[in-house]
């Protein structure tokens, strides 16, 4: 197998990439895999292969330099694994085997179709929420990043702690929501616990309707009974960091 060079996900090093070929035949001697074909697609976190499993299952082998980031995303998908998710096959560090969603397209979602599966996603986790992120460490790390951001994390950490926390997605953008046998799943999920609003202003202003991103998040929160007032804080810190880590 043939890595092409310019398929290079965010921290993964020239020497990571040159052991790819190996790591591919190392794993599907080790879960009794078959590459479909010599094709690899490199994504923003990880290197993407279709294969078969010795049953015959279609599945997708994703590989990942940061073993923290494919840790965080297979244990949330474990802990969906009632909900809508992709399946997980199987996991090791830095390998994800996961089943492969058919048709595969990307759904944009209306927001009551959005506000179901948000929904659905919090509610289908295990009690156990170990493995994931923490959000509160994403907050510092953007008032790291930017320091003008500083009074509005401490109080989005003010005003976070102590509430009900879920498995969140983080990243919930129509890229990561497919069509699968007559339903929707969640694919990437960045895997942190948090309060649900956090998960409803990234998929506020990640989906557009025609709207402003204030309204899409307002709509969001009242179709999944959260509180309005503080995902619209997660959105604001979230917008100005996009904005302004650009700039840094």
């Amino acid at each position: 197998m043939i890595v092409p060079r310019e398929i290079r996900p965010v921290n993964a090093s020239e020497e990571w990439l040159s052991h790819v070929p190996q790591l591919v035949d190392d794993l599907c001697d080790e879960w009794h895999l078959s590459v479909d074909d010599e094709q690899v697609r490199g994504g923003a976190w990880g290197i993407v292969i279709a294969c078969h499993t010795e049953d015959g299952h279609e599945a997708v082998l994703k590989l990942c330099a940061n073993h923290e980031r494919l840790r965080a995303e297979a244990n949330a998908l474990m802990a969906w694994e009632r909900g809508p998710a992709i399946r997980v096959f199987d996991y090791r560090p830095g390998a994800l085997l996961l089943e492969r969603a058919r048709p595969g397209s990307p759904q944009r979602l209306a927001p009551s179709q959005l506000g179901m599966l948000l929904n659905a996603l919090h509610r289908s986790a295990r009690a156990s929420l170990t493995g994931l992120g923490d959000w509160r460490a994403s907050i510092n790390a953007g008032i790291s990043q930017v320091p003008s951001l500083h009074g509005l994390g401490r109080e989005l950490l003010r005003r976070g702690e102590g509430r009900p926390v879920a498995a969140l997605h983080g990243d919930l953008q129509p890229a990561n929501v497919l069509r699968h046998r007559g339903a929707s799943v969640v694919i990437d999920p960045l895997g942190i616990v948090g309060p649900r609003e956090f998960d409803v202003a990234m998929a506020g202003l990640y989906n557009n309707w025609g709207e402003d991103s204030s309204s899409r998040i307002t709509r969001l929160a009242k179709l999944t009974g959260t509180d309005a007032t503080l995902a619209l804080a997660f959105g604001q810190f979230s917008a100005m960091y996009a904005a302004l880590a650009r700039r840094t």
